[in-house]
């Protein structure tokens, strides 16, 4: 392989890492704080609320009361060790954020946004039965996720948090994703 292409192929990747992190402390914090001083929880809930921030979802049938956006998480424990609370009342698709942790499966079906933490991935199948055909972003900690019909999958890699999207069976459910949310993902999966 060419060494000149690797390079700047890293480099390119850095510089969409640097953008979307940009975007995140932009989005919660003054544009001085450096990035790193984020937590890796508090990374992980930016990216949570610029996916509900670059997210389109069907609009709602007409009778249909104006509610919130609902953030849920699949865990029997606090995978953020409280940084959710964070974001509890933001603003996306000019909608509240409400947030609720540690849901049960079987009530996936109102969520928005459904966070799987790897751990609860045994819990996911009868997450998806309670959803149906509801348009639910599925993100899941790791990119395990997109195997098991996730939407979007975070990904670690040296320190650093980028994450892959699955546009195929995000469109299938009904879902639309800003231009920039799809140049900033390291990957996007047809």
């Amino acid at each position: 392989m060419n060494p000149t292409r690797c390079a700047r192929g890293r480099l390119r990747s850095r510089s969409l890492l640097l953008i979307w992190v940009t975007i995140l402390a932009g989005a919660l914090v003054p544009a001085r704080v450096d990035a790193q001083k984020f937590s890796d929880a508090q990374l992980r809930v930016n990216f949570l609320l610029n996916f509900m921030r670059f997210t389109t979802w069907p609009p709602a049938p007409p009778g249909s009361a104006d509610k919130a956006l609902e953030l849920c998480v699949l865990s029997l424990g606090d995978p953020f060790e409280g940084a959710l609370a964070s974001i509890d009342g933001e603003q996306a698709a000019g909608h509240r954020i409400s947030v609720r942790n540690q849901i049960r499966a079987a009530q996936a079906g109102t969520c928005s946004l459904l966070y799987v933490p790897d751990a609860s991935l045994p819990r996911l199948a009868d997450a998806r039965d309670a959803i149906g055909s509801r348009p639910v972003l599925i993100v899941g900690e790791s990119e395990t996720i997109l195997d098991r019909g996730g939407m979007i999958g975070l990904r670690g890699l040296d320190r650093r948090l980028s994450f892959v999207v699955n546009l195929g069976v995000a469109r299938r459910a009904g879902l639309n994703f800003a231009p920039q949310m799809l140049h900033a993902a390291a990957e996007v999966l047809p």
